[in-house]
């Protein structure tokens, strides 16, 4: 067998989720009725295993997986081929950005880091905040804490994860949202985060608050849950494979004259990807 590593981003809007649900259309089950039905590449029941999982709504720009291949199907078509053929089938909602070969026991799971980013001037309420300030607040979440008030509680699965960096997102000089890396992140922490900030912009939260949430996980502390709409997976880092680099998306600011200002926005989400899924594709 030839384990083979793919990356590929879509727009959150158009699945429920990336995760596999029966009824329902999911990044993972239309992968899977690709390699199972379309191509006949694989008969196992569930040949797909992704770096990290996504909530309807959520944006990708990059994520990850694999599948097993038997040698004789990934041999003659390497890279090119895989490329082509899944290309081929995929609706115009994802886009498969790159693949390998890599080793039999490679899993997507074990990622150096995952990075999001969060645009908060996409949320109702949202005035641009002093740059220094908000970089502080940004930086109150780096570092070991238990986010037990900054998830959804999952049975069998702790709370404590590392965030590297928490910095603000930023186009021309515009604040924008924040940018937030980290080997992993509990479910629904980053949603979590940006609800916390963006209390602390409106006054809506003291710091206080956000601070004893953070610090004192044993108390039922809850911030609030930001929208999906904003949030996008932005790249997964993995020993051995380079990350695809990209120019940085020069965002406009939104048009607030308009009654359906956040529609637009919603818009801006895609073409972001859109420009970068043009950036990215076909490197490998």
């Amino acid at each position: 067998m030839a384990r083979i590593a793919f990356r590929f981003g879509h727009f959150g809007d158009c699945f429920h989720g990336s995760q596999i649900q029966p009824d329902i259309p999911t990044v993972q089950g239309t992968f899977v009725h690709i390699f199972q039905k379309k191509l006949k590449w694989t008969t196992q029941r569930m040949p797909v295993a992704f770096a990290s999982r996504t909530d309807a709504g959520v944006h990708v720009r990059l994520n990850g997986g694999f599948i097993d291949l038997d040698e004789d199907q990934w041999v003659p078509m390497g890279p090119e081929g895989f490329l082509k053929a899944v290309g081929h089938q995929i609706p115009d909602s994802i886009s498969l950005l790159d693949a390998r070969r890599v080793a039999d026991d490679w899993s997507p799971r074990r990622a150096l880091r995952r990075t999001y980013r969060y645009r908060m001037e996409c949320m109702e309420g949202w005035t641009e905040p002093d740059l220094e300030q908000f970089t502080n607040w940004c930086q109150m979440f780096e570092g070991k804490h238990d986010w037990a008030n900054f998830s959804r509680t999952e049975a069998g699965r702790g709370t404590v994860r590392v965030v590297e960096s928490c910095i603000p997102w930023t186009s021309e000089g515009r604040i924008i949202g924040f940018e937030i890396i980290g080997e992993a992140f509990v479910w629904n922490q980053v949603r979590r985060i940006a609800n916390a900030l963006h209390g602390l912009i409106t006054k809506y939260r003291s710091l206080e608050l956000v601070e004893q949430a953070l610090s004192h996980p044993e108390m039922d502390i809850d911030l609030g849950l930001a929208e999906s709409d904003w949030l996008i997976l932005w790249s997964v880092e993995w020993d051995g494979i380079p990350d695809i680099e990209s120019e940085q998306p020069l965002v406009p600011k939104p048009d607030k004259t308009s009654s359906r200002w956040q529609e637009l926005c919603r818009q801006q989400q895609k073409e972001i990807l859109i420009r970068q899924f043009d950036l990215m594709e076909g490197r490998y």
